[in-house]
C-alpha cells in the first residue's frame, strides 16, 4: 500500500511539473519577431491607439497551426450608423482569393488531373488562347509566377451590379489582354492569367469554380462565413451582411457605394468574416491539412517556383509571394474598391497573421503592423551583401503597351530605397514581390515624358490660344478698330477640336476610374480615332493651304503654332493607342 501511494505521490508530482513547465513555455513563447504570445495583444492595441484617428474598421489574428494567439476587432464597419466591427463583420479578400486559385489547383496536381509545366491549351478549349505572341508555351507554373507575358486589364475589372453576370469563360473571353512579354522571362501581375487559371480548374473539375471552392476548402474547413461568386449568391448570409460594411479611404473619408461586382472573380471576389480568413490560414501551416490528402502535395506547394535573381533567394512558391520581414514570410495582400487584406504566413516558425480593413490601399495595418509579428526587414542581412544599389530607369512590368490603356505604361521609377524588398536580375531587370520592373531605355523614357505632358499641355495652350484671340478680337470691335478681324475658320475649328479632345480624354478617364462599364465610354475612344484624322487634315490644310503672306506675323507665328498642335496631339492619339476601342 506504502509503494502505491508513493508511485501515486511521483505521478502527481511528475504531472505538476509537467503542467508548470508547460506554462512556462506558453509564457515563454514567442514570435518570430521575439515579441511574447503573452505581450502580443497588448503591443498590438497599442499600435492601433497610435492611428486611431485614420482608422476605420480593422480585425487582426495571429495564429499558429493549432491556436489562435491573439485576434482583435477595432473602429467600426458603418462609422455614419455606429456598426461595430466585431466577429460577425465580412470584409473582402481582394487578390488575397488567388490563393484559393493555387491551393485547387495543387489539389487537382494531386490527383494527377493537371500538369503544372504541360501547355495549358490542353487543358482549354481549342482557339480560347488568341493572344498568344510567342511560340514559347504558357503552363501553369508560369500563371502561378506571373510570368505567362500578359499585361494588365484594366477594363470592367470592377462592375456594378449588372442584369446578368457572366461566367467566368465569358469574362475571360470580353477581354483578351496583349502578351508583351515571351513566357517565362518576366514577372508581370496578370488578374487576367490567375482568372484563367480559375477556368482551367473548372474545365478540369466540370463544375463552376465558385462550387469547386466550397466544396474542397470551404467545406473541409468550416468556412461557413465564406463567399466567393461574383455577386456573392453562393452565401445569402455574407451577402447580407456585406450590404452593412462602409468603406473608406486610408484617411478615414467615406466611399459611398463602394460594393463591386468582380468578373474574373477567382482574382479577387472573396468576402468572409475574420475567423474564416483564419482557418485558411491555419490549414496551410498545419502539416497535416485537410486541404490535401498527402502532405507532401504541402511540401511541394511550399517549394520556389522563381527567385530574387541569383541571390538564392525564393521570390515565389507556386503562387504564394514570399514578402521578407524580419524573416521570410509567403502570403499574398489584397485590394478593392474599398477593402485592403493581407494573408502571411512563416513556415519556419509555423507563425501567420490574417489582416482585414474596409479601407482602400491600407498599408499601417496590412504592412507596417506586420513587424510586430514578423521584425523589420534588413537588406544587407536578407540578401547577405549581395545587392548593390540600381542604376537606370525602370517601368513597372505590370502595365499597358498595347491598346487603348497603353498611357497607364507611363509611369517609371528610377533608384529604387535601400529598405524596400527588390534584387537586380542579370538581364537589368528588378525582381520584386508582386511583379518585376523592366528596365527602360532612356531614349524612350524621354520620349514618353515628353509625349505624356504635351498629352494635355499642348490642347490646353491650344484653347487659350483661342480663347486670347477671341478677347483679342472683342476688345478690337468694342473700340471701332478697322483692323478686327473675324477669327478664322480654320483656327477656330481646330481649337474646338482640341477642346473636344480633351473633353473624351476626360470622359474615358472619369469613366474608367469610376469603374464604368467599357460599354459606357468605348465610342469615346472610337470619337478619338475618328478625331485624329481630322485633326490631321486640319494640320496639313493649315501648312499648305492658309495663305501666309497676307497675314501679320503673330498670326502666321499662331497659325503654324495651331498647325503643330495637331500634329502632336494626332501623334500622341496614335502613340498611346487611344483609337483602339476594340482593344480594352
Amino acid at each position: 500500500m506504502k509503494k502505491l501511494l508513493k508511485r501515486i505521490s511521483a505521478m502527481i508530482m511528475s504531472a505538476s511539473v509537467m503542467c508548470l513547465a508547460v506554462t512556462a513555455n506558453a509564457a515563454e513563447a514567442t514570435l518570430p519577431s521575439g515579441l511574447a504570445y503573452d505581450e502580443t495583444g497588448s503591443r498590438i492595441e497599442e499600435f492601433v491607439s497610435q492611428h486611431e484617428d485614420t482608422t476605420a474598421a480593422f480585425s487582426v489574428s495571429v495564429f499558429n497551426s493549432s491556436e489562435t494567439i491573439y485576434s482583435g476587432y477595432f473602429g467600426y464597419g458603418d462609422k455614419e450608423n455606429g456598426i461595430v466591427n466585431d466577429s460577425s463583420t465580412v470584409m473582402e479578400w481582394g487578390s488575397a482569393t488567388k490563393l484559393l486559385v493555387w491551393v485547387s489547383v495543387m489539389q487537382l496536381w494531386e490527383q494527377g488531373k493537371i500538369d503544372l509545366d504541360t501547355d495549358i491549351r490542353e487543358y482549354l478549349p481549342d482557339g480560347f488562347l488568341k493572344n498568344q505572341r510567342y511560340d514559347t508555351p504558357v503552363t501553369m507554373t508560369h500563371l502561378m509566377n506571373h510570368s505567362a507575358g500578359y499585361q494588365e486589364t484594366y477594363a470592367d475589372l470592377f462592375v456594378k451590379n449588372t442584369e446578368r453576370i457572366p461566367s467566368l469563360e465569358e469574362a475571360l473571353k470580353a477581354h483578351y489582354p496583349a502578351q508583351i512579354y515571351e513566357p517565362g522571362t518576366v514577372s508581370a501581375y496578370s488578374n487576367w492569367g490567375v482568372a484563367l487559371a480559375g477556368f482551367i480548374v473548372e474545365r478540369i473539375s466540370g463544375e463552376s469554380f465558385s462550387g469547386y471552392v466550397h466544396k474542397n476548402i470551404f467545406a473541409p474547413l468550416n468556412m461557413n462565413n465564406s463567399a466567393l461568386a461574383p455577386d456573392l449568391s453562393d452565401n445569402e448570409q455574407v451577402a447580407s451582411k456585406r450590404t452593412q460594411l462602409q468603406c473608406y479611404t486610408t484617411d478615414g473619408t467615406l466611399i459611398p457605394d463602394c460594393f463591386y461586382n468582380i468578373p474574373l472573380y477567382p482574382a479577387g471576389m472573396c468576402t468572409s468574416t475574420l475567423a474564416d480568413f483564419e482557418a485558411f490560414g491555419k490549414s496551410l501551416l498545419d502539416e497535416n491539412t485537410p486541404l490535401f490528402k498527402n502532405k507532401d502535395t504541402r511540401n511541394v506547394l511550399f517549394t520556389p517556383t522563381k527567385y530574387f535573381g541569383n541571390s538564392g533567394k525564393p521570390l515565389n512558391y507556386h503562387g504564394f509571394w514570399v514578402v521578407p520581414f524580419g524573416v521570410e514570410t509567403v502570403g499574398h495582400d489584397g485590394n478593392t474598391a474599398g477593402c485592403s487584406s493581407m494573408l502571411l504566413l512563416d513556415l519556419n516558425s509555423g507563425t501567420g497573421t490574417v489582416v482585414m480593413t474596409n479601407q482602400s490601399g491600407e498599408t499601417v495595418y496590412n504592412s507596417e503592423m506586420q513587424e510586430l509579428v514578423f521584425g523589420e526587414f534588413d537588406a544587407d542581412s536578407y540578401y547577405d551583401g549581395q545587392r548593390e544599389s540600381t542604376d537606370g530607369i525602370y517601368r513597372p512590368a505590370r502595365t499597358v503597351r498595347e491598346g487603348a490603356f497603353k498611357i497607364m505604361s507611363a509611369s517609371f521609377l528610377g533608384e529604387f530605397p535601400e529598405e524596400d524588398v527588390w534584387y537586380e536580375a542579370e538581364n537589368g531587370n528588378i525582381y520584386a514581390p508582386y511583379g518585376d520592373y523592366v528596365k527602360t531605355p532612356v531614349g524612350v523614357f524621354i520620349l514618353e515624358t515628353v509625349l505624356f505632358i504635351l498629352i494635355l499641355a499642348v490642347p490646353v495652350l491650344s484653347v487659350l490660344s483661342l480663347i486670347v484671340r477671341l478677347i483679342v478680337y472683342i476688345i478690337r470691335r468694342i473700340r471701332k478698330k478697322e483692323t478686327a478681324r473675324p477669327l478664322g475658320k480654320w483656327s477656330t475649328v481646330s481649337g474646338l477640336a482640341q477642346i473636344v479632345f480633351i473633353l473624351l480624354l476626360g470622359y474615358v478617364a472619369v469613366s474608367a476610374f469610376g469603374y464604368a462599364l467599357s460599354s459606357a465610354y468605348v465610342w469615346a475612344l472610337a470619337a478619338a480615332g475618328a478625331l485624329a484624322v481630322i485633326m490631321l487634315v486640319l494640320a496639313v490644310y493649315g501648312f499648305v493651304k492658309i495663305p501666309k503672306t497676307e497675314s501679320g506675323k503673330f498670326t502666321r507665328f499662331c497659325n503654324y503654332a495651331t498647325a503643330v498642335s495637331l500634329v502632336i496631339t494626332v501623334v500622341n492619339i496614335a502613340y498611346w493607342n487611344m483609337f483602339m476601342f476594340w482593344r480594352l
